[in-house]
């Protein structure tokens, strides 16, 4: 059995991002680092317990344009090196260059209907954690405030309901002031996707973290995350439900 972990591994981080500064409308270059971490226990198809580790860097161009109420969101992935260990082949990696994401930032600075349309799983692996590079909180917010959130999201048939707690402080880098945000996410998540056996079923809950940088302009200068799913893969050929964990570590960084 194979479950697809770049699936499975965008519902812990997605859900953090809910609100938005607002960024600069001018082009802003970020390398992202993703590390995957996937456990299934297959004990009872009599398989044991099968792990798979990898690291997938990208590099995307990010552009915000004013538009009807809101802004228009574009994010390009520049390229894809995938690490050792993934699962992305050389030739996958390199087609995945080009993906173009296309969203809305509502005038309450909610991101809506972040897509691309494409089926390459090498850039599907991003989708999630490009929501790290918009700092989820609204515009002026300054230090010392905290606020609770809760989202309600569909991922590809996965109903995931995510409250997170979030504080904010101030700081310095290179000699002027930022703002530091961090988010603290607990996540219940059930529904079903298609697999190479056909339906699944899934069900579970997890926990991520995430702390970012934003400069005074809502850009988002470095951010780092962390999650962890707890999921059971039940499907109709197999006598009992799988046991799945996915750990996600990751950091992204403005290019200069």
């Amino acid at each position: 059995m194979t479950v697809r972990p770049w699936l499975v591994a965008l519902v812990s981080v997605s859900a953090l991002a809910a609100w938005t500064n607002a960024a600069p409308a001018g082009p802003a270059r970020y390398r992202v680092e993703v590390k995957t971490a996937v456990t299934q226990d297959l004990t009872a198809v009599g398989q044991g317990e099968q792990k798979q580790e990898f690291t997938n860097t990208g590099f995307v161009t990010v552009t915000t344009k004013d538009s009807a109420g809101g802004q228009a969101l574009t994010i390009v992935l520049d390229s894809l090196l995938p690490g050792e260990g993934s699962p992305f082949a050389g030739e996958m990696a390199k087609s995945a260059a080009g993906t173009t994401w296309t969203g809305f930032r509502q005038p309450n600075g909610r991101v809506k209907d972040l897509t691309s349309g494409s089926e390459n799983p090498a850039a599907n692996t991003m989708q999630g954690v490009l929501q790290q590079l918009l700092p989820p909180m609204k515009a002026g917010t300054r230090e010392g405030q905290s606020w609770t959130d809760t989202t309600e999201a569909d991922n590809d048939g996965v109903a995931v309901r995510t409250v997170t707690n979030f504080q904010t402080s101030g700081g310095m880098m290179d000699g002027a002031k930022v703002v530091m945000l961090a988010g603290a996410s607990s996540t219940a998540m059930s529904g079903q996707q298609n697999g190479p056996q056909g339906s699944m079923s899934l069900e579970g809950n997890g926990t991520s973290s995430a702390n970012w940088v934003v400069a005074a302009d809502g850009t988002c200068l470095s951010s780092t995350f962390t999650g962890t799913q707890n999921i059971a893969v039940t499907v109709a050929q197999l006598p009992e439900p799988i046991p799945v964990t996915v750990k996600l570590e990751g950091s992204t960084a403005l290019l200069k």
